[in-house]
């Protein structure tokens, strides 16, 4: 692990750890980090999919939004 030095809002990194429950700046840091990979990875996916789903729905007819009975 690289070790970096920034200057960081201490009012900022205190909401955050409080959201993130962490209760170092190295921690806040790193779970911060973490939850925008993740964030971004879940996007990814959840782009390709929305991309697939409109490939297979080829009749305008076909209402993309409404639920098909697989989902009930």
């Amino acid at each position: 692990m690289s070790e970096v030095t920034i200057d960081v809002d201490d009012a900022v990194l205190a909401v955050v750890g409080a959201l993130l429950g962490t209760t170092t700046p190295e921690d806040t840091v790193r779970a911060a980090l973490r939850q925008v990979l993740v964030q971004r990875q879940r996007m990814a996916v959840m782009e390709r999919m929305m991309v697939r789903s409109h490939e297979r729905i080829t009749d305008d007819s076909v209402d993309r939004w409404r639920k098909t009975p697989a989902w009930r």
